[in-house]
C-alpha cells in the first residue's frame, strides 16, 4: 500500500514529522536503518533548550577559532587532516559572525524554540510519557559576575527574544543546587525548559503513538532515491527492494547529504560531532541542568546518572571517536564544580550532528523537487526543535500556512548574508 508521506530519518526529527503528518490523518511510512532516535538523539544534552539560541558564530569567534583548531581538547576543533575539507563550511561560519547577522540567526532559532514548549506539552500529552521530563529551570553557571558580563552580548540577545534570567545572590546559589561547588561563582536561571530523562525513549514512545495512529515503520537503509521528471519517484533500499514514492520528507540529519545529491541538491551541511560522559555512581545529585558557561559544557540529571556533555569536533561523518573530549569534560566539571565526583564505571558517546554554517536548520519544500520537504541541519538543538519542526512540515505539506514565516529556514537560501 502506498502512504501518502514517506519520511526517511528516525531521529527525533523524523519522528516528530511523522507523527504530525499521521496525526493530521495522512497516511505516513517513516524509515530508518537503525534504532529509532540511536544516532544524535540518543546522547543529547536530554533539554529542550529554550534560550540556547545564540551561535557559537559571533563577535570575537574569528580570534578565538585558530587557537580552538590547534587545541584538540579546544571547545570547537578540527579533526588532524580534516581541515582542507572544513575551510569552506568554516569561511561561511565565520562570515556569519558579524553583530547584525548574529541578531538575524538568533531571531530565526527564536521563533521555533518559543513555540518549543506548547508543541512539546502537545506530543508528550498525546503520548501519555509525562514521566519522562522534567519543567524547570536551567542554571547558568559562571566563575564570576564579571565572567558574566563579558557574556552580555548573547544575554541581549536572549533578551530580545523572550528569554529572560534572574540572578541569584550567593546565598540562593549555594541553596540551589548544594552539590554543586558555587563558592566565588555566579549564576542566573532562565525559564521555560524541559529535561527528560532518557531521549530516546522520549523518541521511541513518541514512534510509538505514531504506529498505533496507523502509522507505518520501515526499518531498511536506504541506498538512493531514484527521480523521474522532477519527483522523488522510488527509495532504493540496500537489499535492492524499491519503494515507491508520493510525497517525500528528508530528515535523515548528517546522513541527509548523499541523499539530496540524488535529488540534485546541494546544502552545507556538515557533521560536528559532540561527546558525552554518563556516570552512574557520580556523588552528585541535581534538581537541573546546570550549564558551565566557561567551560562550555552541560550537566544534566539522566536515568543513567550524571551526563556530562559537550563540545564541538568538525570530524568526517565517520571518524573514530576521540574519547579524550570526553574525558576533558569530566576533569574540567571536577575541578570546577563536582570536586567530589566520582568518575568510575562511566560510559562515553559521541555522535554527529547536523549543522549548517548558518546555524539555522532547513525546513521547507525541496528546491526543484516537486513532492519533497526537507527537516534536516538543527545542529545542537534537534531535541529542541523536533515537535515545532514536524508541525511546520505537515502545515506545508497539507499547503497550510505555517505558524511561523520559514523563509530563514528554506534550502535555498543565502547562507551566508
Amino acid at each position: 500500500m502506498l502512504s501518502e508521506v514517506t519520511v526517511i530519518g528516525g531521529g527525533i526529527i523524523g519522528v516528530c514529522c511523522a507523527l504530525s503528518l499521521q496525526r493530521q490523518g495522512i497516511g505516513t511510512t517513516l524509515i530508518e536503518r537503525g534504532d529509532i532516535g540511536g544516532e544524535a538523539t540518543l546522547g543529547n544534552c536530554a533539554l529542550m533548550a529554550r534560550s540556547e539560541i545564540v551561535p557559537l558564530s559571533k563577535p570575537g569567534v574569528m580570534k578565538k577559532l585558530p587557537g580552538w583548531i590547534l587545541d584538540s581538547e579546544g571547545p570547537l576543533a578540527v579533526r588532524p587532516g580534516h581541515l582542507p575539507t572544513a575551510i569552506p563550511w568554516l569561511l561561511k561560519f565565520l562570515r556569519n559572525a558579524r553583530a547584525d547577522r548574529v541578531a538575524q540567526i538568533c531571531h530565526g532559532l527564536g521563533e521555533i524554540a518559543k513555540l518549543a514548549q506548547d508543541d512539546f506539552d502537545n506530543v508528550i500529552e498525546a503520548a501519555n510519557i509525562k514521566d519522562i521530563w522534567a519543567e524547570n529551570e536551567v542554571l547558568y553557571l559562571y566563575d564570576s559576575k564579571s565572567q558574566y558580563d563579558a557574556d552580555t552580548f548573547s544575554w541581549n540577545l536572549r533578551e530580545a527574544e523572550g528569554c529572560f534570567v534572574t540572578p541569584l545572590n550567593k546565598n540562593e546559589l549555594r541553596d540551589l543546587e548544594p552539590d554543586v561547588n558555587t563558592d566565588g561563582k555566579f549564576g542566573v536561571v532562565a525559564n521555560g525548559w524541559k529535561s527528560f530523562t532518557n531521549p530516546q525513549r522520549l523518541t521511541k514512545e513518541l514512534a510509538n503513538l505514531f504506529v498505533s495512529l496507523g502509522g507505518q515503520i520501515i526499518a531498511q537503509d536506504v541506498a538512493r532515491i531514484k527521480m523521474l521528471n522532477g519527483r522523488a519517484d522510488q527509495v532504493k533500499f540496500e537489499n535492492g527492494e524499491i519503494l515507491k514514492l508520493d510525497k517525500l520528507v528528508v530528515a535523515a540529519g548528517c546522513w541527509a547529504g548523499r541523499l539530496l545529491s540524488d535529488m540534485g541538491i546541494r546544502i552545507p551541511l556538515a557533521p560536528l560531532h559532540g561527546y558525552h560522559t554518563d556516570l552512574p555512581d557520580s556523588g552528585v545529585k541535581l534538581s537541573r541542568a546546570v550549564i558551565y558557561a566557561p567551560g562550555g559544557f552541560v550537566n544534566t540529571p539522566v536515568e543513567t546518572g550524571l551526563r556530562i556533555a559537550g563540545t564541538v569536533e568538525i570530524a568526517p561523518i565517520d571518524a573514530k571517536p576521540n574519547f579524550r573530549r570526553a574525558e576533558v569534560l569530566v576533569e574540567k566539571a571536577k575541578r570546577n564544580l563536582f570536586p567530589q565526583l566520582n568518575t568510575s564505571n562511566g560510559s562515553q558517546w559521541i555522535g554527529a550532528r547536523p549543522f549548517m554554517p548558518d546555524t539555522l536548520p532547513v525546513i521547507g519544500p525541496a528546491p526543484k523537487v516537486d513532492n519533497a520537504w526537507l527537516a534536516v541541519g538543527h545542529g545542537q538543538l534537534g531535541l529542541t526543535m523536533g515537535p515545532t519542526t514536524g508541525e511546520l512540515i505537515s502545515a506545508l505539506i497539507l499547503g497550510k500556512s505555517p505558524s511561523i514565516p520559514i523563509e530563514a529556514y528554506r534550502a535555498d537560501r543565502r547562507y551566508v548574508q
